[in-house]
C-alpha cells in the first residue's frame, strides 16, 4: 500500500453530525466511505501512519472565524427544549432566527455544537499537522509528519462567520485556515470543487491577499446560495484573490475537465502558495438528487488529479482536502471520496467495487428508497439509472450525452475566458495561453528567428547607462537566452517568487506569438521584461490586437528602466499595423514598498506609456471599471484601418462578454 505521507482525518463522534432522519445530508455516507476503503484494501486502519487522531476545536479557535456571540448562540441552541418555559421558548425562537436555524436546511439539532466543533477541530488538526505546528500533533520524525490529510467530514463551506446556512453550522475550512494565518506567515490556497458556491469560505477571507479562494459551481441563477459570479473578485487589498467560475447547468465532464486546465495552474503559479486546502463535494455527480451539473467518476477523479499535481508543483506536495456536499449518499460519495484518497496516496483503484461492500450497502440503498418514494421519483425521473454501481468508475452508457452539449460547453468556455481576463495577470496569460489563432507577430518572430533573410539577425540588441552599471535590452529573447540567465530577486510583481517568474518568462520565449524583451545586467540578472502578446479572449474578433505588459524588479526601479525598455520594445515598424494596449490594475501594484499612493502610480503608468504614444481610453472593460485608479491605455498604428479601429474603440465601451453574466 502506498501511502506517501498521506493520512486519514477522522473520529466516530463526526458520525453525529444529523440534521434530521429525512435531511439530504447523512453521516451514513461517511459510513459507507470508510467501510469502502477498508474493503477495497486502499486504507488499513490498524496502520497507525495512515490515520491522524483529531480533537474538537476550542471556542477560542472556533472564535478565528466566528463570532463569540454566534458560538454562544449555538451553544444554546444545542440544549433541549423540552422543558424550557415561555420566555426561554421566545429567546431561543429568536436566536434561531437570528443566526440561521429558521429553516429546515440547518435546524437547530441537540447537541449540535459538540459535533460541529469536532469537525472544525478535525480540519484544524489536519491543516496544522501539515504544517508543523502543535495544534496537529507530535510525530517520531519529520518524516512521519503528513504532508497530506484528507478529512471527509470537513468541507462546512457556507456557515458565516455569525450565521448558519446550507446545512453548516461551524466553518471548518475557515477555522483551520485562519489559525494557520494567525500561527505562520503561509499563503494558503483553497479550492472548492462543490456545486454549490463557497460563499463561506469566501467570505471570511474576501479582503485578505494572503488566501486566494477558488470556486467552481453550479451558477448561482438556479442554484444556492445564488452568489459566485465572476465579478466577485475580492475587496480592498484581497481584490484578485476570489476566483469564481459558475458553470452551467448540466456541465459534462469534458467541459468541467477544460475549465480546469485552462484556469487553475496560471491561477496558482500567479498565487505562490505554502498549502493547498481542496473541498471535495461531489453533489457535481449526475446522479445527485439536489444539484444540475452532470459529472461523472471520470470527471470527479479529474479534480483530486489536478489538486494532487498543484500540491506538488507548488507546494512541496502539502495539501489538505475534505469532503463537503454529496447527497447520493451511497451510489456516489464513497466512490467519489474514495478515488480521492486514493489520489493523495498514489494508489491505483480497482475496475470492481468488493462484491461485500456492494451487497451491504446496496441493500441500505434500496431500503433508503423506499422510505423517500419522492426522492425515488427524482433519481428515476431525471437522474438517470436507478441501479446501484458494482465498479468504481461510472459506466459510459449510464450517461447519454446532454442534448444541449456544445451550447453548454461554449457558454463555460466564455465564463473561463472572462475570469483569465479578470484575475490573471497579463504576463501569466501569455505564459499559460488559452488556444490562439495564429497572429502577424508570430511571422515577425519567425522572419527574425529563422533568419530567412541573411542580412538579419535574429533579434536586437541595445545597452544603457544607469546609476548602477549598464544593462544589456534585447528583443524576442530566445529561450535559450532565458534559460543562462537568472531573475533579479525583486522580480516577483506577476508570480510573487523569483524563480516562478523565471519559468514564466521561459514559457512566453516559447511562445512564437509572443514577443519578449529583457533587461539584464552583463552578469546575467533578469532586471527587467515587457511581452507583446494577442489580446486575450474578452477582445475576440478584433484583429491585430496585442497587449503589452511590463515589469521591473523592485531593487532596479526609479533609474528609468522602464521608459528605455518600452521605448526599444516598441521601435519596430511592424506594429504600426497593430493596436497596442496596456491595463494598469491597482491591486498589482507595489504602492506599499514605493510609498506612494494608488493614483500617483496610476499617474506615473499614465506618464510612462504615454511617451510611447499611448493615449487614456474610458472603457467598462471589467477589470478597469471595478476601481477608478485602474486605466486603460492604447496605441492604435498608424496603418490600422478604420474599421479595426473603430471596432476596438467600440468594444471598450460595449462589454459584450459582460452582458451575458
Amino acid at each position: 500500500m502506498h501511502n506517501e505521507r498521506a493520512r486519514l482525518a477522522f473520529d466516530p463522534a463526526e458520525l453525529h453530525y444529523q440534521l434530521g432522519p429525512q435531511h439530504p445530508l447523512q453521516p451514513v455516507r461517511i459510513e459507507a466511505l470508510i467501510d469502502l476503503l477498508r474493503t477495497s484494501g486502499l486504507w488499513d486502519q490498524q496502520d497507525p501512519a495512515t490515520f491522524l487522531p483529531i480533537r474538537q476545536a476550542t471556542d477560542a479557535e472556533l472564535k478565528l472565524a466566528h463570532t463569540r456571540d454566534y458560538i454562544q448562540a449555538v451553544q444554546k441552541l444545542s440544549e433541549s427544549d423540552e422543558f424550557m418555559i415561555e420566555g426561554e421558548l421566545k429567546e431561543r425562537a429568536w436566536l434561531q432566527m437570528r443566526y440561521g436555524f429558521n429553516s429546515d436546511d440547518t435546524p437547530p439539532v441537540l447537541d449540535m455544537h459538540d459535533v460541529a466543533a469536532w469537525i472544525a477541530g478535525g480540519s484544524l488538526v489536519g491543516l496544522s499537522a501539515i504544517m508543523g505546528l502543535p495544534e496537529g500533533g507530535t510525530f517520531a520524525s519529520e518524516e512521519e509528519r503528513p504532508l497530506r490529510v484528507f478529512h471527509p467530514s470537513g468541507g462546512l463551506h457556507h456557515a458565516w462567520s455569525d450565521r448558519a446556512s446550507g446545512f453548516c453550522i461551524y466553518n471548518d475550512v475557515g477555522v483551520a485556515i485562519a489559525h494557520v494565518l494567525q500561527a505562520t506567515e503561509a499563503k494558503v490556497l483553497y479550492i472548492d470543487f462543490d456545486a454549490h458556491h463557497g460563499d463561506g469560505v469566501q467570505k471570511l477571507f474576501y479582503d485578505d491577499p494572503r488566501v486566494m479562494t477558488i470556486s467552481l459551481h453550479e451558477t448561482g441563477r438556479y442554484l444556492f446560495p445564488g452568489t459566485g459570479d465572476v465579478l466577485e473578485t475580492g475587496r480592498s487589498v484581497g481584490r484578485g484573490y476570489a476566483v469564481n467560475v459558475p458553470l452551467e447547468p448540466f456541465t459534462e465532464d469534458d467541459s468541467y475537465i477544460e475549465v480546469m486546465n485552462v484556469l487553475l495552474h496560471p491561477l496558482v503559479t500567479s498565487f505562490a502558495p505554502d498549502v493547498i486546502v481542496t473541498q471535495h463535494g461531489c453533489d457535481t455527480h449526475a446522479w445527485d438528487p439536489l444539484t444540475h451539473l452532470a459529472l461523472t467518476m471520470r470527471g470527479i477523479r479529474a479534480q483530486a488529479k489536478m489538486a494532487r499535481q498543484l500540491a506538488d508543483t507548488y507546494c512541496g506536495g502539502r495539501w489538505l482536502a475534505v469532503g463537503g456536499g454529496g447527497y447520493a449518499l451511497y451510489r456516489v460519495v464513497p466512490r467519489a471520496w474514495a478515488l480521492v484518497w486514493a489520489e493523495m496516496t498514489g494508489q491505483q483503484v480497482p475496475e470492481q467495487l468488493p462484491s461485500e461492500w456492494v451487497e451491504r450497502w446496496r441493500e441500505r440503498w434500496q431500503e433508503r428508497m423506499k422510505q423517500d418514494v419522492e426522492l425515488l421519483e427524482v433519481m428515476r425521473s431525471t437522474k438517470g439509472t436507478s441501479t446501484f454501481p458494482s465498479t468504481f468508475l461510472d459506466k459510459e452508457e449510464d450517461f447519454p450525452p446532454q442534448p444541449r452539449r456544445w451550447s453548454i460547453s461554449n457558454t463555460n468556455r466564455q465564463t473561463a475566458a472572462l475570469v483569465r481576463h479578470l484575475v490573471i495577470p497579463p504576463s501569466v496569460r501569455q505564459a499559460f495561453p488559452s488556444t490562439r489563432h495564429r497572429s502577424p507577430l508570430a511571422g515577425l518572430f519567425d522572419l527574425l528567428h529563422l533568419n530567412r533573410d541573411p542580412s538579419l539577425t535574429p533579434s536586437r540588441t541595445r545597452t544603457i547607462e544607469t546609476k548602477r552599471g549598464p544593462l544589456l535590452l534585447r528583443d524576442f529573447s530566445p529561450v535559450s537566452l532565458v534559460k543562462r540567465l537568472r531573475p533579479d530577486d525583486g522580480l516577483r510583481t506577476f508570480a510573487r517568487l523569483p524563480e516562478r517568474e523565471h519559468q514564466l518568462l521561459l514559457d512566453i520565449a516559447k511562445s512564437p506569438d509572443c514577443a519578449l524583451t529583457l533587461a539584464h545586467t552583463p552578469s546575467g540578472a533578469i532586471v527587467g521584461q515587457v511581452t507583446i502578446a494577442p489580446a486575450d479572449e474578452w477582445w475576440e474578433g478584433i484583429e491585430n490586437l496585442y497587449e503589452v505588459a511590463i515589469e521591473v524588479s523592485s531593487d532596479w526601479r526609479g533609474l528609468g528602466i522602464a521608459r528605455s525598455m518600452l521605448q526599444f520594445a516598441l521601435e519596430l515598424d511592424a506594429l504600426e499595423d497593430m493596436i497596442l494596449f496596456a491595463i494598469g490594475l491597482s491591486w498589482h501594484w507595489d504602492t506599499e514598498n514605493l510609498g506612494i499612493s494608488v493614483y500617483r502610480y496610476r499617474e506615473m503608468i499614465s506618464r510612462l506609456f504615454g511617451s510611447q504614444g499611448f493615449k487614456e481610453y474610458p472603457t467598462t472593460e471589467p477589470n478597469v471599471s471595478m476601481e477608478p485608479a485602474n486605466v486603460l491605455l492604447a496605441r492604435i498604428g498608424k496603418r490600422v484601418d478604420q474599421q479595426t479601429a473603430n471596432q476596438f474603440l467600440s468594444r471598450m465601451l460595449s462589454s459584450p462578454n459582460l452582458a451575458r453574466i
